[in-house]
Order: structure tokens, then sequence, then C-alpha cells
């Protein structure tokens, strides 16, 4: 009964998530995939990784990836031969200056912008789930917002959003899959950008918004004279292809690979900016729940910890990080303490939402009762490396 109830969930899962990125599984492919989930050693799911794969190629519909594939590919190839130069020159740089990387990192303190809600942000992806409400929070705490979407509309502003806040509101029409020109437009003036965009039905393949879409913003900010700020959302278990969660959401498309090509790409693109800044976020499983605050949120790095968490409190961090110092140049996770567990039990985890109210945070988590608190200590990223993880890839 207990297996039965757990596939059930499993294709239950699939299938809606499939019907909102306007894609169509297989449901041999995903069955193959659930039973080696279910094993406890992960040895087996290595041996017919391959299998997968063939499975995955032949049986699984991707309209929107397999439509776009080819030309993804091709588009993503000029950006490629310049962000694997720069990995290149990163990878041979000498010890020396990686070992005073986090001081050269956080240099410009000078120019942190948007102290106490002044100046101005876009929000890339302003009409979706996290991106609404990232203009929201930003809005109703005192910043001058830009919600930048596809068709230059944002029903949020009021249904959603005060009416003391509505003023501080713009909208722009801005499509990452567009011209750079509209892009630069999107942003010009501003001091932060939060990109909150990802792939639909509607929007784009992954290849299309979660890594191009992603780059083609950050080249914008780099050329930008206002904006010093980027934050980028991108998820949880990204950078480790062989845990369960990347193995299922990467079924749709390859959104995973193509999330950590953006995030890598940007490291690259702001390696060695003395004024320039980027944060990514990596929010664990997202709810539609009420925001719990900054005292139940915890943060991580390393990629090797997550769980569940509001939209709502993802997009308070995104706007909260572009205040903080410690903030700059780092990639962390974001999850509720007490939903956290180790990458490879997560998945199971948050399907069945559990929580520990007991729960200790690991060597690189970090907690707080104040923004402040929350993002201190946060470790920048070494200058440039791809954290890319080794493995397969759908």
């Amino acid at each position: 009964m207990r297996r039965r109830r757990g596939a059930q969930f499993f294709f239950f899962m699939a299938e809606n998530y499939s019907y909102s990125q306007g894609k169509n599984l297989n449901s041999l492919s995903l069955l193959i995939l659930f039973l080696h989930i279910k094993q406890r050693s992960p040895f087996p799911l290595f041996s017919s990784l391959s299998q997968l794969c063939r499975l995955s190629r032949t049986m699984m519909i991707a309209s929107t990836a397999s439509s776009s594939a080819s030309s993804s590919f091709c588009a993503t190839a000029r950006v490629g031969r310049f962000d694997d130069g720069v990995f290149r020159k990163k990878m041979s740089s000498s010890s020396s200056s990686s070992s005073s990387s986090s001081t050269r990192r956080r240099r410009g303190a000078n120019a942190v912008l948007a102290k106490g809600g002044e100046g101005e942000i876009v929000v890339i992806g302003a009409n979706g789930k996290t991106g609404k409400r990232c203009v929201k929070y930003a809005a109703e705490n005192g910043w001058d917002v830009v919600a930048a979407t596809r068709n230059g509309s944002f029903p949020s502003l009021t249904s959603d959003i005060k009416e003391e806040a509505r003023g501080r509101v713009t909208t722009k029409q801005c499509s990452v899959t567009s011209s750079m020109a509209e892009i630069t437009n999107a942003i010009d003036g501003a001091e932060s950008v939060i990109f909150a965009a990802s792939s639909s039905k509607d929007g784009g393949s992954p290849q299309e918004i979660d890594r191009d879409g992603c780059i083609k913003v950050a080249r914008a900010c780099l050329s930008s004279k206002s904006v010093k700020r980027y934050v980028v959302v991108t998820s949880g278990a990204v950078s480790k292809p062989y845990s369960p969660v990347y193995i299922f959401l990467n079924l749709f498309g390859g959104i995973m690979r193509a999330k950590i090509e953006g995030e890598d790409a940007v490291r690259a693109l702001y390696y060695e900016r003395e004024d320039d800044f980027y944060t990514i976020v990596r929010p664990g499983g997202l709810t539609e729940d009420p925001p719990r605050g900054v005292s139940a949120c915890e943060l991580n790095q390393g990629d090797d910890v997550s769980g569940r968490v509001s939209r709502e409190d993802v997009a308070a961090v995104c706007v909260e990080c572009l205040k903080r110092d410690d903030a700059k140049n780092a990639t962390f996770e974001l999850y509720y303490r007490d939903t956290g567990k180790p990458m490879a039990e997560v998945f199971a985890s948050n399907a069945n939402k559990e929580t520990d109210g007991e729960r200790q945070m690991g060597p690189r988590g970090r907690r707080g009762e104040t923004w402040d608190e929350l993002f201190a200590g946060l470790e920048a990223d070494a200058p440039g490396i791809p954290q890319k993880g080794e493995g397969f890839s759908l």
C-alpha cells in the first residue's frame, strides 16, 4: 500500500508538472526512474543510466525542448566559446590569487546600492509565480520596481499589491528570447536586477530561458552604467546530477542542466568585475504557502542540503540580499530549517512533507532572527570556477 501511494504521488507530480510546462512524458521511462530511486543503494541506478537515457530520447516527448534543441544549442555555441575560454583562464590562475579571492570579490563596498529600499529593481519574469512575489515584496518594502514581462502587462499590480505601494511599480515589456535592445531598455536606469524567469509552455524552453536568457540579462547588466547587482533564481540540487531531485526535474526538457549552465556562465562573466556583483539563490521545493519569515529560513552552501520553502520567502530573500555585502558573488541554497535533508533524501522527504523541528544545522548552514544574521558569513564563490557536477545529462 505504501509503495502504491508513493508511485501514485510520483506520477501525479510528473503529470501536473508536465501539463504546466506543456510537455508529455512517457510513463515507462518515469517508472524506471522511480523504481531506481526507491532503492537504497545508488549503484543499481548508475548501472542502467544509459538505458534510461536511451528510453528518454526515444520515448519522451518534450515538445518545447525537442523543437528548439538544435537552434538553442547553436545559439549558445557563441556564448560557449567565450565562457569556455574564460573558464580555462580561471582554472589556470595561480593558487595565490585564489587565496585572496573572497576579499577581492567583495571590494567596492561604497558601490553597494539600494540601501534601505532606495533605488530601482527590475524583476525579469514578473508574471511568474516567484517573480510577481518579488515585485510585491520589493514595492511593499519601499523599493521602486519595474515589473518586466513578455507582453508588458502586470495583472498582479491591482490584485496582489497593497494600494499604497502600487505607485512604486511600473511595467515594461521584456522577453529574454527577444533582442538585447529590449532587455537593455527594460533595465535602463535600474540599480539591481532579479532574474526570476523560467521555461514555460508559452515562454520558451529551458535552453532559451534558464540558460540563454539568464546569460543575455547578465550581459545587459554588465553593459549597463547603473546596474550593480544581479540576482538569479535557480534550484537546489542543480549541481548534483546523480541526485534524485536533479534526475527527476531534468526529465522536463533538460531544465536542471540549463540552469547550471546559466549559473556557470554568470560566474564567468562576472569574473574580476570590480563593482559588479551577482547572487545565485537555489530554493528547495517551492510551495504556495504563506511566508514564515526570516527566522524559519536556512541558507546552505555546497548544494548538499535542501528542503522546502514558500515562494513568498524566496522573494523576500531575493530582495533582501541586495542590501547585504555578504551576499555578493555568493551562491546558496534556501529552505526552511525544519525541512532540511541531505540531497540524497530530500526528494522523498519533500514528497511526504516531512519536518523535524529538532534538526541540527550543517557546518555551512546559516540561520538568523534578522536578515543581517541570516546572510552573515556567506562565502563568495571561487572566482569564475564552474560548479556543474560531473555526470550524465538527459
